[in-house]
Order: structure tokens, then C-alpha cells, then sequence
């Protein structure tokens, strides 16, 4: 972690405390592996260089390819804000399936951002998003590629958990839907909830986010509509080997994963949720101001 960004987050307190340092852990088992992965990067705006008034750096925006040459070839999105802050790291597509996240993720890569970097890894699973298929190639769920304490298991989890440990990010967040509901009776689905590591500044994030949704989005719905938070290691998937659990397991990544209901809610509105659900982690964080 750089000296600036350490000295923000020392200073700001963000989500309203004292903001623990995270995804700066030491080594873990899959150093070596991890390490190897090769990405090639160009920078998309002019170099930064210092303004006249302070010696913040003007905005960038850099990119990285997964995968370079291949069918699961796909792009992470670096902004760079040019001033001192956190970095929030937010996945879509790792189901190509669930659209409202990679049509989110693609959103929010082009946002602006006031402070601290923001990193967009839209389509994951690439070729998933292009069948329109959760698992892809064959019956491979890229969000089960991932094992706690481990190496992940196929060429593409092990490019994106490299793409993750290089950036070290404060906060991860993974963006999926799910055709039902978690709190509905005799629903086997986990939507309009969002599984959360049990870090302090995340659990507050999370949870001002779910009454902004709930308050200014989910209406005219049912109460069951409303959105909830589930701890991890509460729920039937606190060691599945999915991104989030290898992120809060492996490097204590502040980490959530997303999941709005696909059940009579319209794609295009879940994306619309899923945004504002970005939005107001990123406020909480400081990284962009609703």
C-alpha cells in the first residue's frame, strides 16, 4: 500500500471509524502461482502530472488484459482519481447469465471518482456473458474456481485473483442476481440480499447502502422485497470457494457480494439497484460522492 493511501485512510476514518488497512496481508499459499500471471497494460489519458495547486495528480484511466489471446480474454479498468483514498475493486459477470451485473460493472467503469482508485473487472467470465450462460466453458462456474487457502483452480480465477492481489483493494465487490429471493419461505434463491465479511467499515457500508435502496428504490413492492444483509460465516456459503470468501479468507479483504432477485423485477431496473448499491459503497468509502 502507497504512503498517500495509507496516510488517507489513517486520517479520514472512512465509513465512520477507524478504517482497518486492509489488502495489504501478508503472503499467502498461492504467492507463487498468483505471481505469475502476465497482463498487458496501456494507458487510455494523458500521464499524470502534478497541479498547481496542491500536488494531487490529474485523473487517469489505465487498463489491464485478462487472459491476452484467448477466448476468456477481458478487460479490468483502473481510474485513478489523482488524490489520496481507498481502492474499491467491483467484479461483474462471473455469471454470464445475470446480466444487471456486468451491465452495472460497465457503468461504473466509466464513472468519475473524487478520491482513491477504482478498479472494474466488468466481465469476468467473458465468453459466459457472450452465451449468456452462469457456467461457461461447459458446466465451469467461474465463482466456484476459487478455494480457500489454495491455488484457484482454472488459468482464468488465477488471472483474476492476480489481477485482485496486485491492486491490494480496501474494499471487493462482486455483483450477481439471483431468480429468487433469499427471506421468501421454500425459495431456494439468495436474492435481495447481500453476503458481507465481518470487517466494521464493510458492514456499515453494506448496510447504508440496503436502506438507500430500500428507501429511495425498492417501492411499490412487497416487503419481502427488501434488501438485507447476510454475514458470510453465517449463511450455508462461508467456505465455498467462491471470489468474496477467498478475499475475506485469504488476504482479510473487506468483501461483499451483491445478489438482487430476477423475480418480477425487470433487468434493466436491477441494474439500475445494482448501481445504486455501488454508488453508495463508494460514497461510504469516500472513493465517489452520491
Amino acid at each position: 500500500m502507497n504512503e498517500s493511501r495509507r496516510a488517507f485512510l489513517s486520517a479520514a476514518g472512512a465509513v465512520g471509524g477507524a478504517l482497518a488497512l486492509a489488502g495489504c496481508a501478508g503472503d499467502d499459499p498461492q504467492d507463487v502461482e498468483a505471481g505469475a500471471v502476465t497482463t498487458t497494460t496501456r494507458t487510455e489519458s494523458s500521464t499524470p502530472t502534478s497541479t498547481a495547486s496542491g500536488g494531487d495528480l490529474k485523473p487517469t484511466v489505465a487498463t489491464s488484459t485478462i487472459r491476452a489471446g484467448t477466448e476468456q480474454e477481458t478487460t479490468v479498468y483502473e481510474i485513478r482519481s489523482g488524490r489520496p483514498g481507498p481502492t474499491a475493486f467491483v467484479v461483474g459477470g462471473m455469471h454470464g447469465n445475470e446480466e444487471s451485473g456486468y451491465w452495472a460493472a460497465d457503468d461504473v467503469r466509466n464513472w468519475k471518482i473524487d478520491a482513491g482508485t477504482l478498479v472494474v473487472l466488468p466481465e469476468a467470465n467473458a465468453p459466459a456473458v457472450e452465451q449468456h450462460r452462469r457456467e461457461w466453458p461447459g458446466e465451469m462456474d467461474l465463482n466456484r474456481q476459487f478455494p480457500i487457502g489454495a491455488p484457484p483452480k482454472n488459468a482464468l480465477a488465477r488471472e483474476i485473483w492476480g489481477a485482485i492481489r496486485r491492486h491490494e483493494p480496501d474494499v471487493l465487490v462482486d455483483l450477481h442476481s439471483s431468480k429468487g429471493i433469499l427471506r421468501r419461505e421454500n425459495d431456494e434463491g439468495v436474492g435481495q440480499n447481500v453476503f458481507h465479511s465481518n470487517h466494521e467499515s464493510v458492514v456499515r457500508s453494506v448496510q447504508r447502502a440496503i436502506e438507500y435502496l430500500n428507501d429511495e428504490f425498492v417501492t411499490g413492492y412487497e416487503p419481502i422485497y427488501d434488501f438485507v444483509r447476510t454475514p458470510a460465516d453465517d449463511s450455508e456459503y462461508a467456505t465455498a470457494p467462491m471470489l468474496v470468501n477467498k478475499a475475506r479468507r485469504d488476504r482479510d479483504i473487506p468483501s461483499c457480494l451483491f445478489e438482487v432477485t430476477q423475480d418480477g423485477v425487470k433487468p434493466e431496473k436491477r441494474a439500475r439497484w445494482t448501481k445504486a448499491f455501488v454508488a453508495s459503497v463508494l460514497d461510504s468509502w469516500r472513493i465517489r460522492a452520491l
